[in-house]
């Protein structure tokens, strides 16, 4: 079973990095809890990679992925390698867009009304983040060495999104497999995507 989780909490002053990982480690917890029936998952060891991608080191059933922006958290957690960011949404630098973006996907983005490229940005950054997360590379990876396609259909029940995307393309050599599904929620406020993989991955 996965689970997808999207919390909001309020900020205590001069504390905002320590009450994000707080609060993004207690949705993680409830979601094990509740989801999964684990009485007591705050006594699960967490160690992380040589990337910095943490992981349950007695749980290996357990994958998880926390993020968070501003006072909102995401969580996932599936037996599969998943990711997860969360980006509360303001204005997107353009400058940032040719960083990250292909050209495939810049003519895309032109191709939008004008009200409809603010959240096309945010959903194509939050779904390069998530995968770039589940593999565990960092932001070091370059985001332009995958590229992502609008469906003209939403396929997923958790998209909340007028538009769905698939991932085209990808330039890692030790992909060899289906790469997974990816899931946008998307209201206004923030953008999360979701990233469930379909291959496997040594720690």
């Amino acid at each position: 079973m996965d689970c997808f989780l999207i919390g909001k909490f309020s900020l205590d002053n001069g504390e905002k990095r320590k009450t994000q990982h707080s609060k993004g480690m207690e949705l993680l917890y409830k979601g094990l809890r509740e989801f999964y029936a684990e009485p007591e998952p705050e006594k699960f060891l967490i160690e992380k990679t040589e990337t910095g991608k943490p992981f349950f080191s007695d749980k290996p059933e357990y994958n998880f992925n926390i993020s968070h922006s501003g006072e909102h958290c995401a969580v996932m957690i599936s037996d599969k390698i998943c990711g997860a960011d969360v980006e509360e949404i303001r204005n997107f630098p353009k400058r940032v867009l040719k960083r990250i973006c292909t050209d495939e996907e810049l003519e895309y983005l032109s191709s939008l009304p004008e009200e409809e490229q603010k959240a096309a940005r945010w959903m194509l950054w939050t779904l390069k983040e998530s995968y770039v997360k589940a593999v565990g590379k960092g932001l070091s990876f370059g985001m332009k060495n995958i590229s992502f396609e609008a469906l003209p259909e939403i396929t997923a029940s958790i998209c909340k999104a007028e538009k769905s995307f698939y991932l085209k393309r990808e330039d890692m050599e030790h992909i060899e497999h289906n790469l997974g599904d990816f899931y946008i929620f998307f209201d206004g406020d923030i953008c999360v995507s979701f990233c469930l993989a379909n291959f496997s991955m040594d720690c």
